[in-house]
This record gives C-alpha cells, sequence and structure tokens, in this order.
C-alpha cells in the first residue's frame, strides 16, 4: 500500500496540510501521553474515555501511546490496545503532545485538556461537579481530543473559531438506561463507524437491563488499510481476509452477547430476515446503498455519516422512520460524475498524474480520506438518539456537529412528520 492510500495521511494531503506523504507520515510520528485522574480512571467513569482515546491516537499516530492513570494494566475494554500503548507513571517526554483527562495541565506546551460529566463535554478545562462521566460523553471526548491531537501536530487550521463553545451536552442526559427492543439491533455497515458503534454498546452493556442481542451485516472482507479507521480489530489477532460479519459476532460471542452474523451485500430487493430486528444502526458511506437499507423492512433506522474534509470534519446523524420517501430526500440520487482533480500542483501530484493515465491520482482522488476519532463522536451522538428513542421519544432527527475546532456547537433538528 502506498503511503497516500493511508486515510489519515490522505486527508493530510487534502487539507494541504503538507505536501508529501512522506511528511505527512513524519509529523505522525508522535509520541502521545494521556493523563488522567486516577481517582475517575474508574469502569464507571473515566476509563472508556481512556480506551476510546488511546485506539484513537495508535491508529493516527506511529510513535507510542503513554497511559499515565494509576493504572498497571488495561481495564474491561472491547478490543486490546496494542503493544504501543503503555501504562506508565508520568514521565516527561520530549516533543510528546499530552492530553489531560478531568485533570489540568500543569503547562500549556503541546497540551490538551477536556473533561466528561455525566451528558457534559468540556474542551480545554474541566467540570466542577462530582457526577460521573457516561460511555456517551467518554466516546464524544475522546473523538474530540483525538482529532484536535491531529490537528495540533499536522498545523490544521481551526473551523470558524469565532463559534466555539467550551462545553456541549449530548442529548441523552440519564445515568439509568431502558431496555433495548426485544430483537435486538441489527448493525448494517462493520466499518469505522459500526464497529465504533459496537465498541460503544460494549461500555454501556453493563448498565443496561438485559444481554444484548445483535445481528450483524456487512459483504467485506478485513484488509490490511482498515486498520486506520477501524477500532475493534487489533494487532495481536489474525482478521486480514476475515469476514466482519462473523469476526465481529465472534468477538461479541466472547462478552456473552446473543450475536448472528450475515455475509450479504445490500441490494434493491434485499429484506430482513423476520426473525431479526426492525430497528437498524446504520454505518453505510453511500447514500444509493442507505436507501436500499431503509427499504429493507425496517421500522425505525438510526444513521451516521462522515465527511471527507481535515478542514471541515463533520459528522452527521439520523433518527428516522424506515420511510422510502424520507430516504429519498434525505438521501438523494446523485451522479458522482468524473474524479475531481486537485487545483494545487506539488511534486507529489506531478508524480500522480505521470502515472500511466493518471492512474495514480485517480486512486488518490479516490480514497474517501477519515481519521477514527470521527466516529467516536459520530457514535456518541447516534447512541444518544437510539436511547432517546427506547427512552420514549419518536422524534424524527436530523443532526451534525463540527469537531474542529473543539467545540462547535452541534446541530439537532427536529424533521417535519
Amino acid at each position: 500500500m502506498e503511503t497516500y492510500e493511508n486515510r489519515i495521511v490522505n486527508g493530510l494531503l487534502k487539507a494541504e496540510a503538507v505536501d508529501d506523504p512522506d511528511r505527512a507520515a513524519g509529523l505522525l510520528l508522535r509520541d502521545i501521553e494521556i493523563v488522567a485522574d486516577p481517582r475517575r480512571a474508574t469502569d464507571d467513569d473515566l476509563w472508556p474515555a481512556i480506551w476510546a482515546l488511546a485506539s484513537v491516537l495508535e491508529r493516527q499516530f506511529s510513535g507510542n501511546i503513554y497511559i499515565t492513570a494509576g493504572l498497571t494494566s488495561p481495564l474491561r475494554q472491547p478490543a486490546q490496545l496494542s503493544s504501543r500503548c503503555r501504562f506508565v507513571r508520568h514521565t516527561p517526554l520530549q516533543n510528546a503532545i499530552t492530553i489531560h483527562l478531568g485533570c489540568l495541565p500543569s503547562s500549556p506546551d503541546l497540551t490538551l485538556c477536556g473533561d466528561a460529566r455525566r451528558a457534559t463535554v468540556h474542551y480545554g478545562s474541566v467540570i466542577e461537579s462530582s457526577e460521573r462521566a457516561t460511555p456517551l460523553s467518554c466516546f464524544a471526548l475522546a473523538g474530540y481530543l483525538g482529532f484536535a491531537a491531529l490537528a495540533l501536530a499536522a498545523g490544521i487550521p481551526i473551523y470558524r473559531e469565532e463559534f466555539a463553545v467550551p462545553q456541549i451536552s449530548l442529548p441523552f442526559q440519564c445515568f439509568e438506561l431502558p431496555r433495548l427492543p426485544k430483537g435486538g439491533l441489527q448493525f448494517i455497515g462493520l466499518g469505522h463507524l459500526g464497529q465504533a458503534y459496537i465498541a460503544l454498546l460494549f461500555f454501556l452493556a453493563p448498565v443496561i437491563p438485559q444481554v444484548p442481542r445483535i445481528q450483524l451485516v456487512d459483504k467485506d472482507f478485513f484488509e490490511s488499510p482498515n486498520w486506520s479507521t477501524q477500532i475493534l480489530i487489533e494487532t495481536q489477532s489474525q482478521w486480514i481476509g476475515c469476514a466482519k460479519a462473523d469476526y465481529l459476532r465472534e468477538r461479541a460471542q466472547t462478552w456473552g452477547w446473543e450475536a448472528e452474523s450475515e455475509r450479504t451485500e445490500i441490494t434493491w430487493g434485499w429484506h430482513r430476515s423476520e426473525r431479526h430486528s426492525e430497528f437498524a444502526v446504520m454505518g453505510l458511506d453511500k447514500f444509493d446503498v442507505r436507501r436500499m437499507a431503509i427499504a429493507g423492512g425496517y421500522s425505525w433506522v438510526f444513521d451516521a455519516g462522515l465527511g471527507d474534509s481535515f478542514l471541515h470534519p463533520r459528522v452527521s446523524w439520523h433518527s428516522i422512520p424506515a420511510n422510502n420517501s424520507l430516504a429519498r430526500r434525505l438521501f438523494p440520487s446523485t451522479d458522482p460524475g468524473g474524479m475531481p482533480r486537485p487545483q494545487t500542483t506539488t511534486p507529489f501530484i506531478d508524480r500522480l498524474r505521470a502515472t500511466p493515465g493518471a492512474c495514480g491520482l485517480l486512486i488518490y482522488e479516490g480514497i474517501q480520506a477519515s481519521a477514527p476519532s470521527l466516529g467516536m463522536v459520530a457514535s456518541a451522538f447516534v447512541w444518544s438518539e437510539i436511547l432517546r428513542f427506547l427512552s420514549g421519544e419518536k422524534q424524527q432527527i436530523q443532526g451534525s456537529a463540527t469537531i474542529w475546532s473543539p467545540i462547535l456547537p452541534p446541530l439537532r433538528n427536529v424533521l417535519e412528520s
């Protein structure tokens, strides 16, 4: 795989943070230190944020991730962190980016800071409260801080800083969770977003009143590039070439969940099994496939999408009935046309243009840039909508959030019936 095919490197190049893939890779060769208040590094408080942030950072950066939180090893986790994630006592690191969770840094140099309490996520300071974080706010915090670390390392300019606020609150506010549907939930699309959804459910599961029941649907097999954005695959296990649905089913079954898998391609005419859930959680990147899935016999769907610009890193989400006319309005058919060509000229772009038939340039432009931090934020908002729905709120919701600069107020609109 060429360096520019890495989705994170690709995003930095397209954002013009760098003009050469090797330089981009060099910027990502950074050590990161995560510092968390040891009193809060527990399963029922900030541990989900520590795990989620470390999982993001080990994919976005190629240096070591040092975790200083009063722990000598990981707590309960949906996937093992790699050997580059090390639990240590605080050691000053040269040229490392330090991220503080729930505690204040002693120096602002190369330091980021944030906190979560209940459904509130705060950037730049700590929240004066005795309340615990929830897995929802932990994942959102990890996503915001994870992208901030990437932006700091690469020099990505802050987007619309004049509208930034110090904190936001997620749509679901409660510690007590509703029961999942009797038929469980069906996850369609098990890549970047799908795995973020399932990882967050792992941390929610201990306080859900019953054992999670899930059905997993995807057509794809794991490939090497998936590592950069998909957080439930491990460097310690053999996953390349495995069917995503089957691999993740086996993973969920080790957690004690009821899990089924279906390796299939969603096409027009595909229909969910009558014994499977009528509620779908979609992690699909193409509009036409979303419309196909919505036509597959569900009563309600939850969905998210990720933007591919690091200059305007945006996530969007929906909680809507499975209505075909609504799906056509939200996910319209579009003609992609030809591949857009870069307007700027650099030696790297010139080299791609010089490949036979400009094949290198077509490959470069065809890659959807992304970073795992975006999936963390999206999963927090989607699960907030799922839990609100299961608590009795049946509003049709369309939302979006931009995660850099942290934190811009998210938009959450109620759609007309």
